[in-house]
C-alpha cells in the first residue's frame, strides 16, 4: 500500500512539473515573437543611409543574407544622382563604392552580384559603364 501511495504521488509531481515547463516555454516562445515584432517595428521607423549599407557591406563578418538585404535596400530606395554634362558627380561615388564592397565581398555569390548589376543597368541606364567597372573592381579585390 505505501509504495503505491508513493508511486501515484511521484507521478501527480511529475505531471505537476510538465505543466509548469509547457507553460514556461510557452510564455518565453511569446516572448521572443514580441521582441522580433519590436524589432522589425524599429527597422521600419529607423532611416537607413547609404553610409550604413556601406558599413554591412564593408564588414567581413556580415553573413550573405545581410548583404542581400543590403543590396535590395540599396536598389529600392537609392537613386544614383543625375550626371552633370555625361561626368559623374563626385557625390556618386559612394553609390560606386557600395558596388565595389558588395563584389569584392567574400561572402558575396555570383548570383548576388549578378542581380544587383542587372538591377543597377535596367534604373540607371546612364551609369553602365561606371557600375560595371565598379564591379570589376570589386571582382578584382577579392583574388
Amino acid at each position: 500500500m505505501n509504495e503505491s501511495m508513493i508511486f501515484i504521488a511521484m507521478v501527480a509531481v511529475a505531471i505537476v512539473l510538465g505543466v509548469i515547463g509547457v507553460s514556461v516555454i510557452k510564455s518565453l516562445n511569446k516572448d521572443k515573437k514580441n521582441a522580433k515584432k519590436a524589432a522589425l517595428q524599429d527597422e521600419a521607423q529607423t532611416k537607413i543611409t547609404l553610409e550604413d549599407l556601406i558599413i554591412i557591406v564593408s564588414d567581413k563578418r556580415s553573413s550573405k543574407e545581410e548583404i542581400a538585404k543590403a543590396v535590395l535596400y540599396f536598389i529600392q530606395k537609392f537613386p544614383f544622382p543625375a550626371k552633370s554634362e555625361g561626368r559623374v558627380p563626385s557625390h556618386a561615388i559612394p553609390y560606386l563604392k557600395f558596388i565595389s564592397l558588395v563584389a569584392g565581398h567574400k561572402k558575396s555569390d555570383a548570383k548576388l552580384i549578378s542581380y544587383m548589376t542587372n538591377e543597377l543597368d535596367k534604373l540607371h541606364f546612364d551609369y553602365i559603364s561606371e557600375i560595371e567597372q565598379y564591379k570589376n573592381i570589386g571582382l578584382r579585390s577579392r583574388f
